[in-house]
């Protein structure tokens, strides 16, 4: 899925309290998220159609454990690369979009180019991963750190976000 800018979405709180409820349990019925906001039914409906539409709802998902899973090695890999053109760009992207193991795949700003999240069974099962990626790519991609993931505290929680008010001051604070 890929990143769309764009000019800022005005929310107003009827939409603040829709993203609030599928932030908290995305698989809600409409009824639920209707029942816990105080709006009626077909105004949820409407509006979540209409928050896809402008793309501020970007995809429902659910948030798996890759421990309980059997992959309890988690680790993102920043990579520096070399002068990039764009269609070499395209070609690493795509090649770590399709990799199975790649959970997570991002473009940066600054000293690394890009991030990738890797669930791994092991420390062998990733050094291999790793490797064939570099060996894939071994004009482009200059330098990697590798930071594992001990325990996740917070994770892709934007109500908090759409809560903040017109000064840039959390309401919960």
């Amino acid at each position: 899925m890929e990143l769309e800018y764009g000019e800022k979405v005005k929310l107003d709180s009827k939409d603040r309290k829709i993203l609030e409820q599928m932030q908290k349990n995305c698989r809600q019925t409409i009824a639920e998220i209707a029942k816990n906001t105080k709006l009626p039914r077909d105004v949820v409906v409407y509006r979540i159609k209409k928050l896809e539409q402008l793309k501020v709802i970007r995809a429902h998902h659910t948030l798996l454990n890759p421990q309980r899973l059997g992959y309890p090695l988690y680790v993102y890999v920043l990579f520096s690369c070399y002068n990039l053109n764009p269609e070499d760009e395209i070609k690493l992207v795509n090649y770590l979009k399709s990799y199975k193991k790649i959970i997570y795949v991002a473009k940066n700003s600054g000293e690394f180019d890009f991030t990738i999240g890797v669930c791994s069974k092991d420390y062998k099962e990733f050094d291999e991963t790793v490797r064939e990626i570099r060996q894939k790519f071994p004009d482009t991609i200059k330098d990697i750190k590798v930071t594992p993931v001990i325990q996740e505290y917070k994770y892709d929680w934007m109500v908090d976000l759409i809560s903040i008010d017109k000064r840039g001051k959390n309401e919960k604070n």
